[in-house]
């Protein structure tokens, strides 16, 4: 008879098939470190001060006004993360990953973005009292106020474009006209609009900080710069264009962070300004039961109810209700990645 292999020896020798690895669960218990030391990586502008070559610790430490022995600790320990190269006597320069996402100003930076999520630390670190009690709070508020979190509403372009040229391919809508970004973020929708159709055009309408973001896409893009228009609003109670204006309007990643009787407010504002029989594209996160690794919509999901006074994941069969309601005659759902895309066409 086979001896019971001890739980202490059964964890030493995973590979026993006895006892689960814990590793990744220590892993996922440091995952907080492994944050702070990114934004603090971000908050002194390492990759930045990296961007045009190697500097030695010593130098790096002048530069940004640090203690050299604490800075060298940091180092390393982005060394580790897969962030930089080399060490205190060679000089530290940027990995290509550090290199394409968190150096500001760069084509792919995302930096404005992980420094919004950093942001978060405060609210997260009260999640089981959101739990206990249900109470939320707000950290993204009304519509309005896109404008105070520029990282969170129009800082992930790089990843976020792609997505959008891929899904309007797929959805095939043929020529689209005088195009409305409701809700322009970066301004991914828009310009992937303009590039399907090289008659349509476009006018991109947010908050004014995060227009700003939009307009500086559009003149990177290889879309013409003149088929653009720029309309700051305030998503106040006055709607910003008449009833019929437009033959397609974009609603994208707006309604996740409202409550739903918002969300449907400005999805009823939105078929207002469409033609009739124009088209209606609603693109956002979506709870459609795809959970997992490379999936993250559960923790996206968590994210809203701690950052958020109402926001909260929606199925696609509740936006399309929801897009019936406000006039339209549901289309095609395509889901691409996170996002779930829903079309109408206004009766």
């Amino acid at each position: 008879m086979a001896t019971a292999v001890p739980h202490a020896a059964a964890a030493a020798s995973p590979g026993s098939g006895r006892v689960p690895d814990p590793g990744a669960l220590l892993g996922l218990n440091f995952g907080f470190a492994r944050a702070r030391v990114l934004g603090t990586a971000l908050e002194l502008d390492v990759f930045t001060e990296l961007a045009d070559g190697p500097l030695r610790d010593e130098e790096l430490a002048s530069v940004l006004h640090c203690d050299a022995e604490a800075l060298t600790r940091l180092l390393n320990a982005l060394v580790d993360l897969g962030l930089l190269t080399g060490n205190e006597s060679t000089g530290r320069r940027c990995t290509p990953l550090a290199a394409e996402y968190l150096i500001p100003g760069r084509h792919g930076d995302l930096s404005a973005h992980f420094a919004e999520v950093l942001g978060q630390w405060d609210e997260w670190a009260r999640l089981t009292d959101t739990l206990r009690t249900g109470a939320r709070r707000s950290r993204f508020g009304p519509p309005d106020r896109r404008g105070l979190q520029p990282g969170m509403f129009a800082g992930t372009y790089p990843v976020a474009a792609p997505v959008a040229v891929e899904v309007v391919a797929r959805l095939d809508l043929g020529p689209v006209g005088r195009v409305l970004d409701h809700t322009a973020g970066s301004g991914e929708w828009g310009i992937a609009l303009a590039a399907s159709d090289p008659a349509a055009e476009v006018t991109v309408h947010d908050v004014p900080e995060l227009l700003d973001v939009a307009r500086r896409h559009v003149r990177r893009s290889s879309v013409a710069t003149g088929r653009f228009g720029f309309v700051p609003g305030d998503f106040g109670p006055r709607q910003p264009f008449p009833d019929d204006t437009f033959d397609t309007v974009v609603m994208a990643n707006a309604g996740r962070f409202a409550a739903p009787e918002e969300t449907a407010r400005m999805l009823d504002r939105c078929v207002r300004m469409l033609r009739p029989n124009g088209t209606l594209l609603f693109a956002d996160v979506m709870r459609t039961g795809d959970v997992g690794p490379g999936q993250p919509r559960a923790m996206i999901d968590l994210s809203l109810l701690v950052n958020t006074a109402h926001g909260g994941l929606r199925s696609p069969q509740e936006c399309r209700a929801a897009m019936e309601h406000a006039g339209l005659v549901p289309k095609k759902t395509i889901t691409q990645g996170l996002i779930t895309a829903l079309t109408g066409q206004r009766r």
